[in-house]
């Protein structure tokens, strides 16, 4: 070996060498052994730690890369697994989209729908016998699209003008010019 520090060649029987103390480092020129790609070698010591990124934090000045897809959530991916996955979540919530926007217009629609419903069923009962009455802006009872009664200070309301001769039909009111007349109709 080459450098200023040295190694003692004596090991106890039994010990394992990581379990020797370490008196000084190797100096980049020395040989170190270690198994790479299956084959025990002797390699500068320089060729095996210059470049090893430490476990406990580091900083890489050239690329790093790996070629397989991860097993586990703690794995390194490569930038062509996370594109993918960036692919594959792009187009779930761009379907998730639609299918919001879809929803909203047939709830629209629906709403639409309901409420053409109701004003045909609303408009169908209006002016038919146990229907529906319909009320003027100003809160008077319409029949047959005149306003005829309301309600005003709590007193009841005529809202129509009446006939001011008696109609000769019985029982129609009639404004006999101060007050309400109704008319017997007349004698055949």
């Amino acid at each position: 070996m080459s450098g200023s520090n040295s190694f003692t060649a004596s090991t106890p029987s039994g010990m394992p060498l990581s379990a020797l103390p370490v008196q000084s480092q190797p100096a980049p020129a020395d040989l170190v052994f270690g198994i790479f790609s299956g084959q025990g070698q002797f390699v500068p010591q320089s060729a095996i730690w210059t470049g090893a990124v430490s476990k406990t934090g580091d900083t890489l000045t050239g690329l790093l890369s790996c070629a397989l897809a991860p097993t586990d959530s703690t794995h390194l991916v490569n930038k062509a697994y996370v594109d993918a996955q960036g692919g594959q979540v792009s187009g779930i919530v761009s379907t998730l989209v639609t299918q919001a926007q879809d929803a909203a217009t047939q709830a629209q629609t629906a709403s639409s729908r309901a409420a053409g419903a109701a004003s045909t069923v609303v408009a169908a009962q209006k002016g038919v016998p146990n229907g529906l009455a319909t009320l003027s802006q100003e809160g008077n009872l319409v029949l047959g699209g005149l306003d005829c009664l309301g309600v005003r200070n709590g007193h009841v309301l005529m809202a129509m003008d009446l006939p001011t001769t008696d109609p000769g039909i019985s029982g129609v009111w009639w404004n006999n010019g101060g007050y309400l007349c109704i008319s017997q109709g007349t004698s055949a």
